[in-house]
């Protein structure tokens, strides 16, 4: 009997597996999604959150810790951890916000090792909000090379999960709900 749930429960999770690697392997290896969030506050205070990199583990759990690393042709270099992973970043773009850009701000982060399973970058916009405080919004181009985690990501998680934990950690952050 017990032999038999065994040999059941593991046919199911290679038929899982064997599911989720056909249709990953039919999904692109680089996807973009995109996420917005209001903050009722200014443009400059959410710029100066989402670029106080070496906090990021005090409010945002997944990051334990954060690394900052030689500038790279004036660009700063980070290295991000989460958990036993690790990956390297750099600010390609650096605008914050100013009178000239009608207080919007954009900082473009991108993976600068192609050693783990996942590449690409964060595009972060902040723009002022039409009822005040601001508007925070975050482009993720990612590339993900094996077929099982992208499926996974693509159909189980969603590409913009990630992107929506960040962006709420930023409010609470904040002080908002």
């Amino acid at each position: 009997m017990w032999l038999y749930v065994v040999l059941t429960l593991v046919g199911l999770l290679l038929t899982l597996v064997g599911v989720l690697g056909i249709l990953g392997s039919r999904l692109p290896e680089t996807h973009v999604a995109k996420a917005s969030i209001e903050i009722g506050a200014a443009p400059e205070v959410v710029w100066a959150t989402i670029n106080d990199m070496e906090s990021f583990p005090a409010w945002m759990p997944e990051f334990t810790k954060m690394e900052r690393l030689p500038d790279d042709h004036g660009r700063q270099v980070w290295r991000q951890h989460m958990g036993r992973n690790s990956f390297v970043t750099t600010n390609d773009v650096f605008e914050p916000p100013s009178a000239a850009s009608n207080g919007r701000g954009r900082v473009l982060r991108t993976i600068r090792d192609d050693n783990g399973p996942f590449s690409g970058s964060w595009d972060h916009v902040v723009e002022p909000a039409a009822t005040g405080g601001s508007v925070l919004t975050v482009t993720e181009t990612g590339t993900v090379k094996s077929a099982i985690p992208r499926a996974i990501m693509r159909y189980m998680i969603g590409e913009d999960h990630y992107l929506n934990k960040f962006l709420n950690a930023v409010k609470r952050k904040l002080g908002q709900k």
